[in-house]
This record gives structure tokens, C-alpha cells and sequence, in this order.
């Protein structure tokens, strides 16, 4: 077997993984950019659905409730996906549920992955919270493309910053049954 894990006696790609590894942060925006893109997609579309056909005055009178409920199916969405998390074969690196009993997979049952998405969802919540606190406290006080360059300026916070953070959050926590653990992998 080589060293990048190709297997020569069967000719296909070794699964197993390579070596416990730390996730550096452009692997962490990797990872969590595998479970948000759907989900932002998705919210996106769940919205432009449920809008069309409403006029724009009266869009603009429920923005708050229109935007909660896209961070509600961002949330729902993500939560669905974050079984993904182990499943993808990243470019650099794999993650595996590593079992109480010593074994290794790339599963997560749906109660793991709840508690898993859970890291993941409260330091997204905490940023929400904080950049809605903003807008209501300053909101009024300030002209409306600042709160608009505020708004946009925390979902790239979300992507770049909270979500990595997050990611690395999860794969730390010690679970009742199992823990997360980031291999690394060669790739040519």
C-alpha cells in the first residue's frame, strides 16, 4: 500500500484513514462550509417561495418575521446535514466517529448527529443574538446601509469566523458514546 493510501493488491483507494490530525482553519471552513451552502441555498429558496407573489411594501413591513423564518430553515436545513460531516471525503482530511468500544466509522445516527449540530448551532445562535441586539439597540440611530453592511458583514462573520469555530467546537467535545476525530490524508 502507498503512503497516500491507494491499495495496489486491490487497485482502489484505502478507506481507512491516515493520521489524527487537528484541523487547521481552512479545513474547518471546509467542514462546515459542506454543511451550510445547502442549507443557505435552501433557506434562499424556501424564501423566495413562500414570498413570491406579496408585494414589496408589504415584504418590507414583515422583514423581521421573513428573516427569522430563513434562519429557522438555515438552521433546520444544517441540522439535516450535519451527517455530512463524516460522510464527505474532504480534499486533506476525513473526519470518523470514533465508538466508546474503540471502533471507527463515518456514521452518525440521527440522535449523534443532533448532538453533534447542537456544537455546532450555539456559537451561530450567539452570533444572531448579538447581531440582532445590534440592529435593535442601533438600528434606528444609524442610516440604513450601514445596518444593511452590518447584516451582510455578519453572515460572512458566520462563514468565515463562527462556523469554523463551531466545526472545531463539535470535534472536541467528548459525546456520551463516541467522539469525532479529523484524519489527515495525502492526496496527489
Amino acid at each position: 500500500m502507498c503512503d497516500c493510501g491507494y491499495d495496489f493488491s486491490t487497485n482502489n483507494p484505502n478507506d481507512f484513514p491516515g493520521w489524527q490530525i487537528s484541523l487547521i482553519w481552512r479545513q474547518k471552513v471546509a467542514a462546515f462550509w459542506s454543511i451550510s451552502w445547502p442549507a443557505w441555498i435552501g433557506s434562499f429558496v424556501l424564501v423566495m417561495l413562500f414570498t413570491s407573489g406579496y408585494s414589496v411594501v408589504l415584504l418590507q413591513d414583515k422583514f423581521s418575521i421573513i428573516a427569522f423564518g430563513g434562519n429557522l430553515a438555515f438552521f433546520g436545513i444544517q441540522a439535516l446535514l450535519t451527517r455530512r460531516l463524516v460522510r464527505k471525503n474532504y480534499r486533506s482530511f476525513r473526519v470518523y466517529v470514533v465508538r466508546s468500544d474503540g471502533s471507527q466509522g463515518r456514521k452518525l445516527s440521527l440522535r449523534e448527529a443532533a448532538s453533534v449540530w447542537f456544537w455546532i448551532f450555539g456559537p451561530q445562535l450567539a452570533l444572531l443574538l448579538v447581531a440582532s441586539l445590534v440592529v435593535w439597540f442601533w438600528g434606528t440611530k444609524l442610516p440604513s446601509e450601514i445596518v444593511r453592511g452590518f447584516s451582510s458583514m455578519s453572515l460572512w462573520l458566520r462563514f468565515l469566523l463562527v462556523g469554523p469555530y463551531a466545526v472545531g467546537l463539535a470535534l472536541r467535545v467528548k459525546y456520551p458514546t463516541f467522539r469525532l476525530q479529523a484524519y489527515g490524508i495525502r492526496y496527489i
